[in-house]
């Protein structure tokens, strides 16, 4: 009884948690205009685009693509500048500010890609950018 009991609580808790996560989540990489590749995102830069799987969006790119950003300090943003469908990927072309530049900034934003409201997958990269005292 108690085996059953164990069993059938874990099983909800694996469902609500299930019911409550991302559509998706995919870890993209950054890449800049001459192709490079990188593995985070910098701050002052307007010439980095984050690559998603289109895959990732069920084979649909829709035209109202926004960003919503968490996971960074205040002041900190990350801006979406337009997009561009490259074979099976999406370039999402992006600009990270950041309000104070003495501030330095090392941590990893959580990226809900939205249309019509809806959060159609979420993205984690790495942000970094040097404190600078001026």
């Amino acid at each position: 009884m108690k085996k059953t009991l164990l069993t059938a609580a874990l099983a909800l808790t694996l469902a609500a948690t299930s019911a409550f996560a991302a559509p998706n989540t995919v870890r993209v990489t950054a890449t800049s205009d001459n192709g490079g590749g990188y593995a985070m995102l910098y701050t002052e830069s307007s010439w980095m685009s984050l690559v998603v799987p289109i895959s990732a969006l069920d084979y649909t790119v829709p035209g109202d693509l926004s960003l919503a950003v968490t996971g960074l300090p205040e002041g900190t943003t990350i801006t979406l500048n337009g997009t561009q469908q490259r074979g099976d990927n999406l370039f999402l072309n992006v600009s990270v500010d950041r309000a104070d530049t003495s501030v330095g900034v090392n941590d990893t934003a959580s990226i809900d890609l939205m249309a019509g409201g809806e959060v159609l997958t979420t993205l984690t990269i790495p942000v970094m950018g040097v404190g600078y005292n001026d």
